[in-house]
């Protein structure tokens, strides 16, 4: 009797220091999320700190409710509800990333942008039976390296992907609300060379919507150059659009040299200074699915700002979303090159070693 009195004091002790360990951790973690996210929330570190601190608190909970005999039979069955939800959730991802790259392929044409959806499933579903074939191949150890690599890359780059997924979320979660000095429209290409799209008319909706809190202080910033195949530039297009909605005149620029997101905001900035506006509030307006990145370059020109996404249509927004990482990670890939280095290299070295 005094031996199992003993161990349940020892547990619950390890247990208490495990918990406090676990509390301070967090409460670390959501300090580090909040100052991260306030000095720049547009790097996928607030995604990965954000998601580290749920993970934290919901650990913390279930060492508290084990170490202390509290609704241990709750959290056990919390924890097995939410790891079905997420394989139900990955179920019906997949699902979902299946519908739309077909419905895109329809509508949109057989464009090589248009595939990425349909690629990304078909190396989600064959990862995994490629590494159970490859567990009963025993003469080929380079083919069963590249396998463990294929492995591990895709298991990064899906990590990666819930991380930028959650930065995106808290991104678009938290626009800018309240009136502004400017707001920057982001152009996106024109149809029959002078007209602006469904797309770009959704971000000038939106960046209208922003004007319209306080119109008479509010300058809209119509961001765009005229492309090869465009009889006028991006931004006089929207300028039309924007007078015919109601828009003073008086109150929208032109900025009409730029090619990219990156030269929207640089050049919209140098406009903004050029009027005397280096204490302004700004916003810029552009789609859900381009808030991330665009806030990303604005931050880059140092312009401090939030944004207003615009809603897409659903099978083009989720195709539209892939290209957005592959460009997140493209624009970090020093970053993303060494994670994969410290990852791989141990792998190999100890298959070499192994083998």
């Amino acid at each position: 009797m005094l031996r199992r009195e003993l161990i349940v004091q020892m547990v619950q002790g390890y247990g208490e220091t495990a918990v406090r360990f676990v509390f301070v951790a967090a409460l670390i973690s959501w300090i580090s999320f909040l100052a991260a996210f306030h000095k720049n929330r547009y790097r996928m570190r607030c995604g990965l700190l954000f998601l580290l601190s749920v993970f934290l608190t919901y650990a913390d909970a279930v060492l508290f409710n084990f170490s202390f005999s509290r609704g241990s039979g709750l959290i056990a069955i919390t924890s097995l509800i939410l790891i079905l939800l997420f394989l139900m959730g990955f179920i019906l991802f997949l699902l979902i990333l299946f519908y739309n790259g077909v419905v895109l392929l329809i509508r949109e044409g057989l464009h090589f942008q248009n595939f990425l959806s349909l690629i990304l499933i078909g190396h989600l579903i064959a990862t995994p039976l490629i590494i159970n074939y490859a567990s009963v191949i025993t003469g080929n150890s380079f083919l069963q390296i590249l396998v463990g690599v294929n492995g591990i890359l895709t298991v990064y780059l899906i990590l990666a992907a819930v991380i930028y997924v959650t930065s995106s979320l808290l991104v678009i979660l938290t626009p800018q609300i309240s009136p502004v000095d400017y707001v920057i429209v982001l152009g996106c290409g024109l149809v029959d060379g002078d007209r602006i799209t469904p797309l770009l008319m959704g971000r000038v909706d939106k960046g209208i919507a922003l004007y319209r809190k306080d119109p008479r202080r509010t300058v809209m910033i119509m961001s765009g150059g005229q492309g090869k195949d465009e009889t006028i530039p991006e931004a006089l297009a929207m300028k039309n659009y924007a007078v015919s909605q109601g828009v003073e005149e008086s109150h929208i620029r032109m900025e009409d040299l730029s090619t990219n997101t990156l030269e929207n905001m640089k050049f919209s900035r140098k406009m903004i200074e050029a009027e005397g506006g280096k204490h302004v509030l700004a916003a810029y307006a552009t789609n859900r699915f381009h808030q991330f990145r665009a806030g990303a370059y604005a931050y880059k020109c140092g312009l401090f700002i939030r944004g207003v996404g615009s809603r897409t249509k659903s099978y083009y927004e989720l195709n539209a979303a892939v290209r957005e990482y592959i460009a997140m990670l493209a624009r970090d890939w020093k970053i993303h090159l060494v994670v994969l280095s410290l990852l791989l290299i141990p792998y190999l070295i100890a298959v070499i070693f192994w083998v």
